[in-house]
């Protein structure tokens, strides 16, 4: 079995719950869409929302207790991680022989779940591209990830999951602190809750610390995600590590370079992501980000 382990934002910081609801549906969807794999998906959380999955067996929500961080994406990060970590504890305590963690805006390809399939035994796999989309718009864009950071989605074989309670150390904590990742480790560790250590690592470092643990992570032959570009994203919420959202001028300046990396968003690709229809898509998330906004 896979275990898809993410995390939803705590209500009170949510501009559009209902949004942001709608968003992680979505990504269930894609997740429970593998072929050729029994899958479960696993949802860390502050508030249970009202999921259409709620009741759908596959779909466990695992609350956590730690206060709510700060409306900033390194506060938030934080928050991620511990939600996270408590999906992965639970993935395996179900006995799931590969962890998958995925972002809960953004949709997964239907390959995944028969490429573990097909390579049993691997330690994991990361992502060395995904597309960039927003709901509701005709083109996607492609992202090459320059090695050895990787893509958000991870694969993972769940005996090599690490976890560490604070006073954190080893391996994971050296890379964070190379990083000059100082104040991350102390927001992180003042909750004094254990973490995954792949996860809290950050995906800037998944290779470089499978590979120095002797488990290297082999890179996907296709891109794992297609990353959802919305008004609300974690990525727009400011802080020290956010990605900034360019002006509308500089996108479309921007446009001219990256025209060699836009694809038509066909209806293939759509099918492998579970893109909904459109008629389906509600207006607030709707064109609410643009794939040339981001400057990543």
């Amino acid at each position: 079995m896979i275990a898809f382990c993410t995390s939803l934002r705590a209500r009170a910081l949510s501009r559009d719950w209902a949004h942001h609801t709608w968003l992680l549906d979505a990504t269930i969807a894609s997740m429970l869409a593998q072929r050729d794999v029994e899958v479960c998906v696993i949802v860390g959380c502050h508030d249970v929302p009202d999921s259409r999955w709620l009741r759908d067996p596959r779909v466990l929500f695992e609350p956590v207790t730690i206060e709510h961080p700060a409306r900033n994406f390194d506060d938030m990060s934080v928050d991620k991680v511990i939600k996270h970590s408590a999906a992965a504890r639970r993935a395996a305590a179900l006995g799931a022989s590969y962890v998958v963690f995925n972002d809960a805006d953004d949709l997964v390809s239907h390959r995944l779940g028969g490429h573990v399939a097909d390579h049993p035994g691997a330690p994991g796999w990361f992502s060395g591209e995904y597309w960039l989309h927003t709901y509701g718009g005709w083109v996607v864009r492609l992202v090459d990830i320059d090695s050895p950071k990787a893509g958000p989605c991870v694969i993972v074989r769940t005996d090599l999951l690490q976890f560490d309670s604070p006073p954190y150390s080893g391996v994971w904590v050296s890379l964070v602190e190379g990083g000059d990742e100082h104040e991350y480790l102390q927001l992180l560790a003042r909750h004094r809750v254990p973490v995954c250590t792949i996860v809290a690592a950050g995906h800037w470092h998944y290779t470089t610390l499978m590979a120095k643990l002797g488990s290297p992570l082999e890179r996907l032959p296709f891109p794992s995600n297609l990353v959802i570009n919305h008004g609300d994203s974690m990525s727009t919420t400011g802080g020290r590590h956010g990605f900034p959202m360019i002006s509308q001028l500089a996108a479309v300046k921007r446009s001219l370079v990256l025209l060699p990396t836009l694809r038509w968003a066909s209806p293939a690709l759509k099918r492998e992501y579970h893109v909904p229809p459109l008629q389906s898509i509600p207006p607030s998330s709707r064109g609410s980000g643009s794939v040339f906004w981001r400057s990543t």
